[in-house]
């Protein structure tokens, strides 16, 4: 696999080469992703009623028969009972979950940042003392970041920890925490208060909630995700074995920060999976109802939503799992050590935060379409698009909001370039090559005028049309990429590859062109394909109604 660094798709002298695509899965894989997909619709969908009301033991229960189908051990290493899956099979599975979207977070946190942390940065002892029980089920972890004064400036985190002879004593209180009400353990950053190795402290611990001075607030009244747990975590005088520091005193910044970026794209991976089940939906309602005597799926501009939704999705797809891909092979040539798969999402950091963007702006866009489609009828709680709509909402805020990944972007891209393992520039004639040089020019007079320090980023908006560029062009990229790697006999695939990039390239042409007006220099011309749009997506959507789903 050649796509083997982070952001190497803007350096024009780094060719993609081959990379991995949903087609890749083999059978056996198919056969896990088949699994999961029918434990949630025949015993959580089932349960949807008992789930968001909270009926006590019903999350539990569901996460026990999980663990007992191996769905909570998928990324965990073999020597402590986990699968240790190839990052694209354990991202499917977990999207494969997406028709429900409580029980999906909670299985998502569980093999994410609720166990991650011990096999990340864990040392022997305590990944032996916990890791098995994370596989089996036989424990559930959180991740104990948020503050109510801190959210996305974590670091400005107030809780505190101090050594009290053989313990540590912690207090403060963590919010919005996921699985808290389901937990047996958190991962809480505190600011260690003496002397450490660490300009603040920030330090993460391994805190079991049967510790004395830790409880937990009352379930949080959401907007969505009403079936998943949201609680704070009270520590008061909560007192913790000194050997549960987890990772090095003054560096739990480093612990933050590379589980995000898991976090951020197994995000984008589900939000993927719900976006699918919403359009399915959606697809359902419209092929059997008609009005003026005709099918609802037969209105054009019903049509233009089915087939704009669907080439977004498998746009979306197209690069969640190009980027799954690359991580996993880096992480592979490095061993496939926990020092390795840390290394790979930090290298892939930008793409991570690509992946929560545009997976999670996708389930906005198309949750609300599906409503849109069901008419009066999908404003009924009896239906199921009104569900999609308010749990996708949240997909944009939490995991770092879509406004902090896109100031994470530039940022990230511009170490790259410090550190040399990336270069900006070159051009062409072709719509893809275009937009690099285009993005390359807007982003090399950012530099210019903001320079490379710590104010680069402070310019915001900028900051956001340069995310949003290099969003595009990935995006485009990684269909054009997919449909040339495994060529098609349906004209469908070739409508969807046209429609991405005509829409990527007026997109990106925009983008630079307000940012160049901004920064004072000559807009960047930018190859626009001639493209009859409107045929595209009425073409799409043929295809998907005659075949019942928008998976192409």
């Amino acid at each position: 696999m050649s796509d083997i660094h982070g952001g190497a798709f803007l350096d024009p002298a780094q060719a993609p080469g081959t990379i991995f695509t949903p087609e890749d899965f083999d059978a056996e894989q198919q056969g896990l992703f088949e699994t999961a997909r029918r434990f949630c619709d025949e015993q959580v969908w089932p349960r949807l009623a008992d789930i968001e009301a909270k009926t006590p033991g019903v999350l539990e229960q569901l996460m026990q028969q999980a663990s007992e189908l191996g769905l909570t051990m998928l990324d965990l290493p073999e020597a402590y009972d986990g699968l240790d899956l190839p990052l694209p099979v354990s991202m499917r599975v977990l999207e494969s979950t997406g028709r429900e979207q409580s029980f999906m977070l909670t299985l998502m946190v569980q093999n994410g940042i609720g166990s991650l942390p011990v096999a990340l940065f864990g040392n022997e002892a305590q990944k032996a003392a916990w890791l098995p029980g994370f596989a089996s089920g036989e424990r559930r972890g959180c991740y104990c970041l948020t503050e109510p004064g801190s959210g996305s400036d974590a670091l400005a985190a107030r809780t505190t920890a101090v050594l009290d002879g053989d313990q540590w004593v912690l207090n403060g209180t963590k919010q919005f925490i996921t699985n808290a009400g389901i937990a047996d353990v958190g991962f809480v950053f505190a600011k260690v208060q003496g002397e450490v190795d660490g300009a603040t402290g920030f330090t993460c611990f391994i805190v079991p909630f049967d510790a004395p001075g830790v409880s937990l607030g009352a379930e949080e009244d959401k907007l969505g995700m009403y079936g998943s747990s949201t609680r704070q975590v009270i520590l008061q005088d909560a007192r913790i074995p000194r050997d549960h520091v987890l990772g090095q005193i003054g560096r739990g910044h480093v612990i933050a920060f590379n589980i995000l970026n898991n976090g951020r794209y197994k995000l984008g991976g589900t939000a993927l999976g719900s976006a699918k089940c919403a359009l399915d939906a959606a697809l359902e309602y419209v092929v059997g109802r008609k009005q003026f005597g005709q099918r609802i799926a037969d209105f054009g501009m019903i049509r233009r939503k089915i087939g704009q939704a669907t080439a977004d999705i498998y746009a979306v797809e197209s690069a969640i799992y190009r980027a799954g891909g690359a991580i996993d092979a880096l992480a592979d040539a490095g061993g496939r050590t926990g020092e390795a798969k840390l290394a790979a999402l930090q290298d892939f950091a930008l793409e991570c935060s690509i992946a929560k963007i545009a997976g999670s702006e996708l389930l906005g866009r198309v949750a609300d379409e599906a409503l849109q489609m069901f008419g009066g009828y999908g404003f009924l709680e009896e239906y199921p698009a009104a569900k999609y709509l308010r749990d996708a909402r949240i997909a944009r805020i939490y995991e770092g909001t879509n406004e902090i990944n896109r100031i994470v972007m530039p940022r990230t891209l511009l170490k790259k370039l410090g550190a040399g393992e990336l270069a900006l520039g070159g051009g062409g004639d072709s719509p893809l090559a275009s937009m690099k040089a285009a993005h390359a020019t807007c982003f090399t007079a950012a530099v210019e005028r903001h320079g490379s320090g710590r104010g680069f980023d402070a310019d915001q908006e900028l900051m956001a049309h340069l995310a949003d560029m290099m969003t595009a062009i990935y995006l485009a990229e990684s269909t054009a990429l997919r449909i040339a790697r495994h060529p098609r006999l349906q004209p469908v695939h070739e409508d969807v590859a046209q429609l991405v990039l005509a829409q990527a390239a007026a997109q990106v042409a925009q983008l630079a062109g307000e940012a160049a007006v901004h920064l004072g220099i000559s807009p960047p011309a930018v190859t626009r394909p001639a493209a009859d749009l409107l045929a595209l997506r009425q073409r799409i959507a043929a295809h998907v109604v005659d075949a019942g789903s928008c998976v192409l």
